[in-house]
């Protein structure tokens, strides 16, 4: 029987401009596995994205280059 290591996954919650939900989605679908993205509340643009912790410095890189098209807040790079 083979096992498979538990990979531990980082939460973080940020806050964007609700139109800019969708881009956000697209783009980090064009990055293969490098997130779960969960929109939490679509008026407020509220999203939840859960990546390997192996993978959190791509992650904060990718939103920090896009931390003004979206609107983002509540994000410490």
């Amino acid at each position: 029987m083979d096992t498979m290591a538990a990979t531990s996954l980082a939460c973080l919650r940020i806050r964007i401009a609700p139109e800019q939900i969708y881009f956000l989605k697209f783009i980090l679908e064009a990055y293969d596995n490098l997130t779960i993205m969960s929109t939490v509340d679509r008026v407020e643009g509220v999203v939840e994205l859960k990546y390997p912790l192996e993978l959190e410095q791509d992650v904060k890189g990718v939103l920090q280059s896009m931390s003004r098209r979206l609107g983002l807040e509540d994000f410490n790079s």
